[in-house]
């Protein structure tokens, strides 16, 4: 099933190609739908490759190939599986229609419709359905359907000198380790799996009225939400994927830096530990890496052409994110070193003192004008930076403290951002009633700026502790506000 914008560019490649006898360009296609962005249509043009309608030769102008057959294949859908804990096993079925390129066969595949949210850091979100290769062979990290004392569940399956264990993907959930006497049958391994967000799947249900359609859509209910303000509980990747394309004018990111490693530092003169949670320890290179790949480029996929990214980070971190942001097409326009004038020192005395991080600021389409409020930079008054001289240039050096007390009152984020700091991102590169995202947003000092300036928020976390404090701390912006009290 197409979307109303992937049927436009179809048409538009079969009329072209019937009228010319060659497919068109990239631009001609961007020029026909009226859109600046080329990455836009290449996302089309991908989705289409996907659903099977179309073949593409890699660095060629014109090399688009249409299939002559919209092929589509169905496969059972069982019925749901847990992503929690066991539950009986599934219990109806319906029919599946899916695109034939998601798959090489029909045969040994079932698909099943996920309940419950213990699988959500491998991208596995409630609603969603797994595609599912029917095997007993199981390697160990490998997502497997489990009958487990005749109770099935989706896990992690891990074999080692302990036994068999079966991980979810959510700190909230405990693995669930094998006992003696225990029964378990793996029924599958999934292959693929088909966000709930999705709209290229349909269910037809096997009753005397066949054509019954039903479309695989949902969003997630916010876990707070006023007018201009909104919270998710939820990894990023889910709300990043419901949200339409090219809808957000900034996102400002602070993501885990992953440098919980047991080491110690100093705060209020005493010695304490740097470790944040598990969500900021590395698991390697590769996987940190392919963690930001994945987000930075959830972003691209919502911002405006003209839209701007800031990330930052420190050289735990932002280097990786430097190298994804170019990878992935974003245009560097600056980074700013935001120093620390009331930084911890150093406990080891065998390195300089940490007293900055790095913001890199990206824009999505290299061509498009991005905001920025020079004159503001220039000449506001910014009294928090003893570096920025009166009537001049604002520089990419940027001299703050750390968070105030006052700015902690509720209780505090391990990197809660300075308000100085975020005041200053989101007057520089967005306008009055501008969407902002925060996919990291923890205490949410980025939406407490956005909001306080007129901005529309979306913040997202997976800690609920984390968006409790958001909210405490946006009550009482809203009150400040109405009653005309800015700090």
């Amino acid at each position: 099933m197409l979307t109303k914008r992937q049927k436009q560019v179809f048409d538009f490649i079969k009329s072209y190609t019937k009228k010319n006898d060659y497919s068109p360009t990239i631009e001609e296609m961007a020029d026909h739908l009226g859109v600046s962005s080329v990455s836009t249509v290449h996302e089309h043009l991908e989705n289409l490759k996907k659903k099977g309608y179309l073949r593409r030769q890699e660095n060629q102008p014109r090399g688009i190939e249409i299939l002559s057959l919209n092929p589509m294949i169905q496969i059972t859908l069982l019925g749901e599986i847990t992503a929690g804990q066991p539950v009986e096993t599934y219990n109806h079925k319906e029919i599946i229609s899916i695109p034939k390129s998601l798959i090489s066969s029909s045969k040994k595949v079932f698909a099943l419709r996920v309940v419950g949210n213990s699988m959500i850091d491998e991208n596995i979100n409630d609603g969603d359905i797994v595609l599912v290769r029917e095997t007993d062979e199981v390697n160990n990290g490998d997502k497997v359907i489990a009958l487990l004392n005749g109770e099935t569940t989706l896990k992690k399956f891990y074999k080692g000198k302990e036994g068999i264990i079966l991980y979810p993907a959510n700190k909230n959930y405990r693995p669930i380790k094998l006992e003696k006497g225990d029964n378990l049958n793996i029924q599958g391994i999934v292959i693929d799996v088909i966000k709930s967000s999705q709209e290229e799947v349909t269910l037809s249900l096997p009753t005397k009225t066949q054509n019954q359609v039903t479309k695989v859509k949902s969003l997630q209910k916010p876990y707070y939400e006023k007018p201009g303000f909104r919270l998710y509980q939820a990894n990023c990747l889910n709300v990043l994927a419901s949200l339409p394309e090219n809808s957000v004018d900034m996102i400002f990111a602070d993501p885990p830096y992953n440098l919980s490693n047991g080491g110690f530092t100093v705060h209020a003169g005493r010695m304490v530990s740097v470790n944040k949670g598990n969500w900021d320890k590395s698991k390697g290179f590769e996987d940190d890496y392919n963690f930001h790949y994945k987000w930075i480029k959830a972003c691209r996929r919502v911002l405006k052409p003209h839209g701007t990214l800031w990330v930052s980070g420190t050289y735990h971190s932002i280097y990786q994110c430097g190298h994804a942001l170019q990878a992935l097409g974003y245009n560097i326009l600056n980074d700013v070193a935001w120093f620390k004038p009331n930084a911890s020192p150093n406990l080891s005395c065998r390195y300089f003192t940490a007293s900055h991080e790095t913001l890199i600021w990206a824009r999505k389409e290299k061509k498009a004008k991005h905001t920025f409020h020079y004159d503001l930079m220039k000449n506001g008054n910014w009294p928090e930076d003893k570096l920025k001289k009166p009537g001049l240039q604002m520089r990419s050096v940027w001299s703050m403290g750390t968070p105030r007390p006052v700015e902690k009152k509720f209780g505090k984020h391990p990197t809660q951002k300075p308000e100085d700091l975020l005041k200053r991102i989101v007057l520089a590169s967005t306008n009055k009633g501008d969407l902002v995202v925060d996919p990291f947003t923890g205490s949410s000092t980025t939406g407490m700026a956005a909001y306080l300036y007129g901005r529309k928020f979306i913040g997202i976390d997976t800690e609920p502790k984390f968006l409790d404090l958001s909210i405490k701390r946006f009550k009482e912006l809203y009150n400040n506000l109405k009653n005309k009290i800015v700090r």
